[in-house]
């Protein structure tokens, strides 16, 4: 065998371990009565920078190199010049077969990435390599070993396993996750992009990420691009993108610099939530906060003018508190019929029966066309109802069992006007009033202001006639407030 002296550092070279080897004591026997081909692929495998090993004889006795030792860890150095099940006789079931299969067979067994089990460290491991064992042949085509030439790819094995495993989160993500280059062209694109923006892979990839950028925001992507070339990442931040179809969205954006294996960078890496429907109840919310405060002060305002003009020169207070409670009540179950409809809407009809439920629904006709009305002309409508009901009840047609009152309504097709009609039959001869009370005052200050339109009280002999009309899509304002009317 030739002198070979491969600089290894801090460790006996394999070249100086198999010169001194006792070969002797193996089923080789001493080095001299080796074959000549057996010598030779020795002589090639020691310095070799490929990891080989060389499984020699009827007993597989192993030959290494300084490059394959690393590999079996701390088998090494008791593997050399040992028969190969003593030190992998873990992985011998696995290993045997393809040995014989070189030594008894003849052929070459090729494989990449394949699988080993070895506990090479004390511990179990799964390990990968790149292997090509052929034979080794004496002049009569006897085979003296099987020289395997091996590389460990299990490290490379690991890697592509991750990046295969975060393609897969990548690809199945909700959230729309992109790439790309520095130049602003889309280079990856996954299935939460294409459901977020509309476009499919094949449509974007290769174009301009500006595609997705609004017209009044194409420099708001320049400056991003800009911060991903001096290594920033983008924090998380809401802006605007655009559909496919043109609409616009509202999406937050993180934005990561992509490098590659050299450490340079050469993209970008975006990841966007579609966050259209939080904006919306947002915007929602803003609108409902100030629709809501425009009904508390109507509310508050209404509460206040009846508080005074009920109390206001009051000669029995027993008296006006209890109108001023019924009042209240028919303010309240106003307010949980538009609870019930989410302060939408709420039916005429259903509005018209909260009103009138303290009183025996036999003294009353109710007719008129299915129709909704605002919020704003349930709670005005309610205490109208409420001041005809209870001047009816002390002074009209609900005051007898013969009474009987009719509420009629109709809305006019032209323009959307709608028409209530209140009128009492059966009652007590009516007188008009010497003065225009709080009822009637309320009732005017309630048609005009909460409902914008305009009423029309008359004292009939037979029964007070009220009839109201008003726009049918009145909604809240500012100048609802009852309560310079009533002052």
């Amino acid at each position: 065998m030739a002198n070979h002296n491969p600089v290894i550092s801090d460790q006996v070279s394999l070249a100086n371990m198999i010169r001194n080897h006792d070969w002797a004591t193996t089923s080789l026997g001493p080095m001299s009565s080796w074959p000549s081909q057996l010598k030779c692929a020795v002589d090639l495998a020691i310095p070799s920078g490929a990891q080989i090993v060389l499984f020699c004889g009827d007993d597989f006795t192993a030959i290494y190199n300084d490059a394959y030792a690393p590999t079996i860890g701390a088998k090494h150095p008791n593997a050399l010049g040992r028969p190969a099940k003593e030190n992998w006789a873990e992985l011998w079931d696995d290993l045997e077969p393809l040995l014989l299969k070189v030594r008894d067979a003849g052929e070459t067994v090729v494989a990449k990435d394949r699988p080993f089990y070895i506990e090479r460290r004390g511990v179990p491991e799964t390990v990968y390599f790149d292997i090509s064992y052929s034979p080794v042949s004496d002049d009569h085509g006897q085979v003296l070993a099987v020289l395997c030439i091996v590389n460990e790819t299990t490290e490379r094995v690991g890697y592509e396993a991750t990046l295969e495993r975060l393609a897969a989160i990548v690809s199945s993500s909700e959230a729309a996750i992109l790439g790309t280059d520095l130049d602003m062209m889309v280079t990856d694109w996954n299935t939460g992009a294409e459901k977020l923006y509309g476009f499919s892979s094949e449509e974007i990839v290769g174009r301009s990420i500006t595609l997705l950028v609004p017209d009044d925001r194409v420099e708001e992507e320049a400056r991003i691009i800009a911060r991903i070339k001096a290594g920033e990442r983008v924090e998380t931040h809401e802006t605007v993108r655009r559909h496919r179809s043109g609409r616009l969205l509202d999406v937050s954006l993180t934005v990561s610099p992509i490098y590659d294996a050299d450490g340079r960078i050469v993209g970008a890496s975006k990841i966007a939530r579609d966050i259209t429907a939080r904006k919306e109840a947002e915007r929602v919310q803003e609108l409902l906060i100030g629709e809501l405060n425009h009904r508390v002060k109507n509310v508050l305002a209404t509460v206040a003018a009846i508080a005074r003009q009920t109390f206001t020169g009051a000669q029995d207070i027993e008296t006006a508190r209890t109108a001023f409670d019924a009042r209240l009540q028919s303010l309240a179950r106003a307010h949980d019929l538009l609870t019930r409809g989410s302060w939408e809407a709420a039916s005429l009809r259903t509005a018209v029966s909260e009103a009138l439920s303290p009183y025996p629904p036999e003294q009353f006709d109710v007719s008129g066309p299915e129709v909704n009305i605002s919020p704003k002309a349930v709670v005005g409508l309610a205490l109208i109802l409420h001041e005809l009901s209870t001047n009816a009840a002390k002074y009209g047609a609900l005051g007898v069992s013969s009474g009987r009152v009719t509420v009629s309504w109709d809305v006019s097709s032209s323009d959307a006007q709608l028409s209530i009609s209140w009128k009492e039959t059966g009652g007590p001869q009516v007188t008009p009033p010497s003065r225009k009370g709080f009822g009637s005052r309320l009732i005017e200050a309630l048609s005009s202001g909460q409902l914008g339109g305009y009423v029309e009280l008359n004292y009939d002999v037979c029964g007070v006639h009220c009839i109201i009309s008003a726009p049918l899509d009145s909604g809240w304002s500012d100048n609802d407030h009852v309560q310079s009317r009533l002052s």
